[in-house]
This record gives structure tokens, sequence and C-alpha cells, in this order.
């Protein structure tokens, strides 16, 4: 059977003509029998004819030809009109959009690979994100190849797992890992039921969990699907400094040096040395604008701590905010540079911290405590009010202050007056004859911390803080007390302890005496150190979300060695408790130096929640101190009305400043039910420090800043994996490049891979028609004339 393609078949409509003989034999039988015989036969009819030899072939050529026509009606001729679906050959591509592609590569060992990415930059290369050139890399140079070749193209981005995307969307890199292989099943999901013949992996290639790549890969390839993957990055062995935040103050006040901690590893680096790392001030176009040390450190994988402390005079004098930058010099040939440098703002307060320091008797502490809040410090004012003094007694004061009669119980003075409250070795119901006023201290106090005021219990022999069980301000321990708070002492007050540090590598501010991690720890500790101590208070534990700073080194109860100093938070306001009462001996050999430091530390780190802005009746914070980049920032601010109750307005707007400087306005809604509480949720598209504030009539009332980072496991190791994603282009049949030779992609997709399916056929007769007819009688009537003019019969 012979079928014969129309050429003018409606490919673009989704239909095709053919001209097909049904009823026509074998060819064999057409080709050696039926010609033959035709010929023959038209050739045997003229062949005892007086002719010339040319007369007689056109006369046999048209019976022949008769012939032919009426052989053809009889095979059946007829027109075949097939409907059928043409299905465009599709390529799904999949772009990475982890947090690892907002790294920056270096490409300095490859000059060839840096110059063919420089057309897909928009500025100088080592500045430009990986997702940044890989988009425009798909979008300029593999969409347009695979468009050439007649492919769809289908567009999906993933992290922990795959969404489609537009052209014009944006890309985030914001996901906190990269699981190729969940993104290649869920590709293959994505196909079924389309002509897909490819897919295209756009990565960095760093598999951080998820399906196996390689499993994904063998299911690709069991469904007849290819993979490439390109790779993204500087494909060199990684080697790369990095230097990280470890502890840095959010605020300090005027006057105040800034410790600053950071922490300097290496990845690659076996036998790179040492390098140098620098602390620069800057500016406010944040250009370096004086150095202000240096130090060296080990560039080896297991990192090194360095400590910095920056002098508390600022460029200007009166500027609020600080901006610092630390950095690392690079190594040769090294592959990042973009985590060389931090940058970050310290917040510099103005106010004077106001403290009420209350003690039952004139104890050794209170004696050296009391003098140290009157002098030591220009930021601290002070009232001080010794319970067991007669009516006559000057209550002591700093200068400038007025002498307390009686001890401040209303809510509004505490309130007003003070950021700090010492309670010392007190029964808060013997703070006044009056015991209402007794009552109304400890609610007021509850209600001070409780907006943002600071509260440190200190221990004593007599009464804190076994005075405390089973009361109101029981709530604003950061400890949990027990039947034994109430007994005296049983310790041997005849040995002398040192308490341990809970954490000495990275030191609470409270116990940070000294910049070096090894020398605060031998203060602490070591016989040369601070003096040690021979009494302390006994607690339980402490409550959970609080942190313990100091230790017993020896005596344990239930669970584990005693706390010492114990911080805390309430919920706003922030509470300390001290088990020692004998401070006053650090001043043994060191003066004032380290006994002045650790009280200016802990007052410092109480009156924060009070301190964050210029008016103390806002407070504004974010529900924990970082944040990874993937994850929703809650903001949250408490007001108070002029009388300090708890404010009615329906919202506040807050202005965010991005790392970068960009401003960003947000609005915290008041919480359903909790007057004074507002609340909002935002997301970052980088991360660095944020800083948020409060402002009403270019007056800052409270401020708060965000530390965003890089999810942990797509920081941990952000190099390339070239291997895994050729094993995995193998393993699919498909083709592995990096993004500067992207183009040699052009090979896998030659086009013309369209398929065709058929939906529906139409059979019309070709010969039952007119023309059929009047060709046989064309046909015969010249030789009918021919035959006439020649005379035969």
């Amino acid at each position: 059977m012979i079928s014969l393609i129309n050429p003018t078949s409606a490919q673009d409509l989704g239909t095709s003509t053919n001209l097909r003989l049904l009823d026509m034999p074998e060819l064999w039988i057409v080709v050696l029998v039926l010609v033959p015989l035709g010929a023959l036969a038209a050739w045997g009819s003229y062949a005892r004819e007086s002719l010339p030899g040319t007369v007689r072939l056109v006369l046999s050529g048209l019976r022949l030809a008769a012939f032919s026509v009426l052989a053809l009606i009889l095979f059946r001729p007829v027109f075949v009109e097939r409907s059928e679906e043409v299905r465009p050959a599709e390529v799904l591509v999949l772009l990475d959009d982890s947090a690892s592609m907002r790294r920056q590569d270096a490409y300095q060992g490859d000059a060839a690979s840096a110059k063919l990415l420089e057309r897909h930059a928009q500025g100088p290369l080592r500045d430009e994100q990986r997702l940044h050139l890989a988009r425009r890399a798909v979008e300029n140079e593999l969409v347009p190849l695979l468009e050439k070749g007649q492919y769809e193209v289908r567009r999906m981005r993933f992290a922990e797992d795959a969404t489609p995307f537009a052209t014009d969307s944006s890309l985030s890199a914001r996901g906190r890992g990269t699981h190729i292989g969940d993104a290649i099943r869920r590709g293959l999901k994505t196909t079924r039921g389309r002509h897909v013949t490819a897919l295209v992996v756009v990565t960095d290639g760093r598999s951080n969990g998820g399906t196996a790549p390689l499993d994904a890969a063998r299911a690709a390839a069991a469904e007849g699907i290819a993979i490439h993957t390109v790779v993204v990055g500087d494909t060199r062995p990684e080697r790369n400094l990095l230097v990280e935040l470890a502890g840095v103050p959010s605020a300090v006040l005027e006057g105040d040096e800034i410790a600053i901690s950071v922490r300097v590893a290496g990845r690659g680096t076996n036998g790179a040395g040492s390098t140098q790392v620098q602390l620069e001030e800057l500016d406010s176009e944040g250009q370096p604008a004086r150095l202000l040390a240096e130090e060296n450190a080990a560039a080896d994988e297991s990192g090194e701590r360095v400590n910095f402390i920056a002098p508390p005079e600022s460029l200007v004098a009166g500027v609020r905010v600080r901006r610092f930058r630390i950095t690392v010099a690079p190594l040769r040939d090294e592959t990042l540079l973009d985590d060389n440098s931090v940058e970050f703002s310290v917040r510099i307060m103005p106010e004077k911290i106001r403290v009420l320091y209350i003690d039952g008797y004139p104890r050794w502490e209170y004696r050296f405590l009391k003098e140290l809040l009157k002098r030591s410090d220009q930021n601290i004012s002070a009232q001080i009010y010794l319970l067991s003094a007669t009516p006559d007694f000057p209550q002591e004061h700093s200068s400038g202050l007025e002498s307390l009669s009686r001890v401040p119980s209303g809510r509004k003075e505490l309130l007003d007056n003070y950021d700090v409250i010492i309670l010392g070795d007190i029964n808060p119901a013997a703070i006044s004859p009056d015991p209402k006023r007794c009552e109304e201290f400890a609610e007021s106090l509850v209600d001070f911390v409780r907006s943002g005021g600071g509260v440190l219990f200190q221990a004593g022999e007599y009464e804190n803080p076994r005075s405390l069980r089973d009361t109101e301000l029981e709530q604003l321990l950061p400890v949990v007390l027990d039947s034994s708070s109430g007994l005296p002492y049983r310790g041997d007050t005849s040995r002398e302890f040192r308490p341990t540090l809970e954490d000495p590598a990275t030191p609470h501010s409270v116990v940070r005496l000294h910049a070096d991690n090894e020398v605060n720890r031998v203060l602490w500790e070591e016989p040369g150190g601070l003096r040690g101590h021979f009494w302390y208070s006994a607690v339980n534990r402490a409550k959970p979300g609080s942190g313990v700073l100091l230790r017993h080194p020896t005596e344990a109860g239930p669970f584990g060695r005693h706390p010492l100093l114990v911080v805390g938070y309430y919920p706003a306001g922030r509470s300390l408790f001290m088990a020692l009462d004998s401070t006053w001996m650090w001043r043994y050999r060191f003066g004032d130096r380290y006994h002045g430091r650790f009280w200016r530390n802990a007052i410092r780190w109480l009156a924060l929640g009070r301190l964050k802005g210029g008016d103390r009746r806002f407070s504004l914070d974010s529900l924990r101190e970082s944040y990874s980049l993937d994850e929703t920032i809650t903001l949250e601010a408490r007001v108070l009305d002029e009388d300090y109750s708890p404010s009615d307005q329906p919202s506040w707007d807050v202005r965010l400043v991005a790392p970068d400087g960009k401003v960003r306005e947000l609005t915290l809604q008041r919480v359903s039910g909790q007057d004074g509480r507002y609340r909002t949720t935002f997301e970052v598209g980088q991360p660095g420090i944020f800083s948020a504030a409060i402002e009403v009539e270019g007056q800052r009332l409270a401020s708060t800043d965000i530390d965003v980072r890089l999810p942990s496991r797509e920081n941990s190791n952000p190099a390339p994996d070239p291997e895994l994603l050729a094993a995995v282009a193998r393993v699919a049949g498909g083709r592995s490049v990096d993004l500067a030779h992207l183009g040699e992609l052009a090979a896998a997709f030659p086009g013309g891979e369209e398929r065709h399916e058929p939906i529906s056929s139409r059979l019309q007769d070709a010969w039952d028609n007119w023309y059929s007819l009047a060709l046989v009688l064309a046909l015969l009537s010249c030789e009918w004339i021919l035959r006439k003019r020649f005379e035969l019969v």
C-alpha cells in the first residue's frame, strides 16, 4: 500500500492529509507484472501498423496512460484527513534558590571562566551573587538556546522543595537547605502527561538533605528523561577564610569602651600560617574612617577567637550609632571573599542609668557598693536606702540627687525615677512600718520589671532570698527556691572557694571582666585571680529560660552544681540573682578595677530593657536576638501611656533599616485582649543587622537590633560540588557543565523532538469526481484524433 503525503498538511493546526490507494496489490506485482503487461499491450496495439517511430511511441504512451488511470481508479484512491495533537518538546529548568546561592565567588585562579561569566555580570564579577549570575545566564543564554530548537521552557525554583516561578518573579535565595534529589523527584512528578525530554538543574550542587540525588537521577533515567547539570560558583577546591561575630553589645552607654569578639576560621587552608585581622570604624557613608586595632589569628580549620576593645571616643561628638567593620586579609587564590569581613553597628545611649539600692543593714557589701554607685561611674546615678538606719540618718545618694526619706513604693515612682533596683539582704514586707506600703512596693516592683525595668537580688545571711518564698516577688527570681532556702548556711565557712564560669569560651557580658577569655577565666577561677568566697545561698536550680553564669566549683544538689549567678527575663524586663554577698573582697590586689567592672556590667545589662530608646514608656524587642534568613521575624512592642497604664492605641509604626541602609515601614498592630502590647511579623531578603525603631515626629522612642544570619546548613559548607553534579548527569544520560560554559549544552538540544499523537481520521474517495473521467476521456480523445490523423481504423 502506498501513502503519498500531502505537502500542504496543516501541521500548525494539528491536521494532515494523505493520499492512499486502498485496493492496490502488492508493490512487486505492480512493478513486475502489471506495468510490463500494460506497456506490452499498449505497444502491441500499434506494432503491426505502418507508422513513423515517434508517432507509434506517442500513441502507445497515450494508451498506456489511459490504462494507468483506469488501474488507479481500480486501486481505489482516497484522501485520508488525519487530526493529530502535536506536542512540542519541553525542558524543565530547576534553579537553586537556597541561601548558599547568595554567596559571591572570587574566580581568582580561573581567568578564562571569569571572562566568560563577565557577560552575565552587571558590575565587578566578585560582587555578583551566584543566584544573579545563574538567573541571567538562564534567561539570556539557556532559554534562547532551547527556543531555537523549538523547546518549550518551564521553570521551577527549589531549596527544600520545588515550586514553579514566572520569568518576572523575584528569587530570594532564602532557602535553608539544598535538596537536589527532592527537586528532581518533584520535577519528574510534574512532567507526567507532558512531553518533557530533559531536566536542566542549575545549582552549586552542595546537597544537604532530602532524597539522595543519584537515586532521583536513576528514577529520571528509568522514565527516559535526561538530566543536564550546570554548576554555579567557583569550582576550584575550597580555600576560604571567614570571620563571624561571636560577641558584640547592641548598645552601650556614652563613654563606655566596646568589647568585640569575633571568630576567625578557615577551610582548605592547611599550611597557610597566620592572617591579620583588623577592626575599623566606619563613617556615616560606610567608608573606613580609622583603624582601631590589629591582631593576628591562625588560619586553620579549628578557628580562633579574636577580641578587640573599641575606644569610647567616637569619630563625631554626640553620635548615637557607631559603625564598625572587622576584616581578615584574604588568602592567595581564595575561592570565597564575601565572608572575609563583617559590619555591625552599636548604639550609643546618652542616658544615665538610675539605680535604687535598698539594703537591710550596713554589711561590708553595702559599704563598698554604695560608694561605687555614688562615685565610680559618670553614667550611673543612684539613690540608696538603708532600712536599719535611724530616722535622722542622711541616706546616701549620687551628686545632684536628693536623699530619700522613705523607700519609694508607688508604681509611678519606680517607673518615673529608676531603671534598675538592687535588693540587698532585706525582707520586702519590712520596707515600711505600713503594711499597705509594703504590699504596694511588691506590686509596683512586679509592674516595674514587667515594663522593662531591671531588678537584682543579692543574697544575704538573714533575709534574701528566704523572705521571697511564697510571695509575689518570687516570680521575678530567675531561680527556683526550695525548703532549704530558708535554712542557715550549713557549709564550711572557713574554706575559700572560687566560682567557675558556665561558659568560659563565650562569657556573658556580666561576667566578662577582661577582653581575653583565658585571662577572664583565670580571674574568676584561679588563685591568682579574684579573691574567693566563704559563704553563699544555695538555691534549687535556674528557672527554664534563665541563664547560669557562675556555679559553685564542687557543691551540688539534685540538679547539678549550685548556681551562684543567674540572669533571666520577665517578660520585657530583666532580673539577676546573686548567691554571693562578698564581692567587695574582689578589691584585694586589684582595687576597684574588677569589682567596679562587674557591677557596672550587671547594672548596664539590667538597664538595657529600659534604655533601648529615648522614652522609657516604650520598649521594642524581637522574640529572639537572631534569626535565620528563611525564618519569619516577630517584632513586639510594649507601650504605656503618660500615666503608665497600657496604651489602647490601635497601632504603631516602626521604621526598619536594613544593613544596606534601605528603609522599610512596618505597622505594629495591637494584640487582641492585651492593651499595651503590639506585634507584627515580617521577612527580610538579606542577612545582616537590621535596626527597628518607633519614631514619632523625628524622636526615637524605642529601638532594637535583629541579627539575621544565613541558615547554618547552607553556610557550613558553601563550596560547589561539581563531582556530585557530574555523577547525576552521568547516571541520567545527560551532560554536566559549569555556568561559564553553558553554551556547550547546545549539542544536547538538536531540536525536532516534538511528538505527534493521532486523534481522528476521515476517508474521501479521490476518483469519484468529474475530473477523473475527464482525464480518461482526454487521453482517449487524443489517441482517437491521432489515429484519424494517420488514417488508422
